[in-house]
């Protein structure tokens, strides 16, 4: 278990050992949040508006309370995505272990310790808050499916805790977690067993009491937006779900879906039904371009962690079979597990990863951050000003918004606009009370003096 967790955490800093930044722009924007809530900033350094803490602040202020404690610097930011899959492969271990057994728990942990990453869907290479599934479903489901030996009031008081903060850590995260245990608790009410409807009730109540406190979180966003479809431009098609998982991985997750639906254990069918569910999300989306649960490229990660569970399973059903095998079947075994690793261990090598920023960019934002006011406005690329305004902390004239936001975007069309033109539109920066451009293209305006590296100052004549 010791060498799962560091092999795996090396592997997923390997990208890092040549580029000490992170990746996507949506780590830089949640690192800003943190620093924001820290700081007790009343603005947002990526609109110039009043700071809103918005879905995602239970991830917000974890972060937040880390950098507080530990005075992250770039590279530490770098290494916390390791750590916490590294947390994250523990977790996996602990519910399987208590589910089935030890080397059924060996085995997820394993399959969850080489799990892909890649900008669509995130994964455990990138500091974003859909990787707190892989902490959190487990530790749920642990006191949900009540395979610790607690108290009952403990257990659900535990369990309450970590659906609050889940809804309001990761809203689609929360999703899975409540449909899990949404099913359990029903095969609990169809069940003739002891004390099974009154646990089943004990679940539902947890969970309804949960979701009501978590409401006001993102009720707001669900009146806006709506559960409707959502565009996207990048879709990762059912078909491509064993190329991403593994096809080896996937062989033994139907194999082990096969023998666990033959036996009703409630516990074995919450998990797939829930896979079924979760199929069946991805391929609305892909055929009628519909969600009906949970964001289309959320859906993978939580799918791929009760994969692994049931993959499980599936890998150690080799040994059922011992008597036609014979002494081979170990061997086999030790095979199917080092083709396993292999394959993965090469398409987490192989995958590349989007740069937003370089060292010469690092470097002038943090010029900017130590030699300039608190309150001024920089101007840069709408891409690399997402970085930007975490590092420098400061406020940036338009960023690249994560979605087709009308006001951002004409912002954004602006601020290209000047930059193309060689930043000769005075009228532009003194409009938008801009202070400081950064850019990598010539500036040829007399009024823009270069300060540092493609940095420069305007002072009006």
């Amino acid at each position: 278990m010791i060498a799962i967790v560091f092999f795996s955490c090396f592997l997923n800093y390997l990208p890092h050992f040549e580029y000490p930044y992170l990746f996507h722009v949506d780590e830089w924007f949640h690192i800003a949040q943190a620093k924001l809530i820290v700081q007790d900033s009343s603005i947002d350094w990526y609109t110039g508006n009043p700071f809103m803490y918005g879905m995602e602040r239970a991830w917000h202020l974890t972060l937040a309370g880390i950098y507080s404690i530990f005075h992250l610097d770039i590279a530490h930011w770098s290494i916390l995505p390791s750590i916490f899959h590294g947390i994250a492969i523990i977790s996996v271990y602990f519910f399987v272990a208590r589910l089935y057994d030890t080397s059924h728990a060996l085995i997820a942990s394993f399959l969850i310790g080489l799990m892909a990453s890649n900008v669509t869907m995130g994964g455990p290479v990138f500091l974003i808050p859909v990787n707190i599934g892989f902490i959190v479903i487990p530790l749920g489901l642990l006191f949900g499916f009540n395979l610790l030996s607690v108290k009952n009031y403990l257990n659900y008081a535990a369990l309450f805790i970590i659906v609050c903060y889940t809804l309001y850590a990761h809203p689609p995260t929360a999703i899975v977690l409540l449909t899990i245990l949404t099913i359990y608790s029903i095969l609990l009410f169809l069940s003739n067993e002891n004390d099974s409807k009154k646990r089943g009730a004990l679940l539902l109540g947890t969970l309804f009491l949960s979701v009501v406190i978590s409401i006001p979180n993102y009720l707001q966003q669900i009146q806006d937006l709506g559960w409707g479809s959502i565009d996207h431009n990048f879709w990762i098609y059912l078909k491509s779900i064993p190329f991403i998982f593994g096809i080896i991985p996937t062989v033994f997750f139907i194999i082990g879906f096969y023998f666990k639906s033959k036996v009703y254990d409630k516990k074995s069918w919450a998990l797939l039904i829930t896979c079924l569910i979760l199929l069946v999300n991805i391929f609305l989306f892909s055929v009628l371009n519909i969600n009906y649960i949970l964001p289309y490229q959320r859906t993978f990660l939580p799918l791929f962690l009760l994969m692994s569970i049931i993959a499980s399973v599936g890998y150690l059903k080799l040994f059922d079979y011992k008597k036609y095998f014979n002494k081979y079947v170990v061997l086999i075994f030790v095979i199917m597990l080092l083709l396993t690793g292999f394959f993965a261990v090469k398409n987490n090598v192989e995958t590349e990863y989007y740069r937003l920023i370089d060292e010469q960019d690092y470097e002038s934002f943090v010029w900017i951050k130590e030699n300039t006011a608190s309150d001024i406005v920089v101007l840069s690329d709408p891409w690399n000003a997402r970085a930007l305004a975490p590092v420098a902390e400061r406020t940036v004239y338009a960023v690249m918004p994560f979605g087709p936001v009308e006001e951002q975007m004409n912002l954004v069309f602006k601020a290209t606009a000047f930059l193309n033109t060689n930043c000769t539109n005075t009228s532009f920066l003194i409009n938008n009370h801009i202070d400081i451009v950064y850019t990598t293209q010539p500036c040829q305006n007399a009024n823009l003096t270069e300060v540092y590296l493609n940095t420069y100052l305007f002072k009006q004549e």
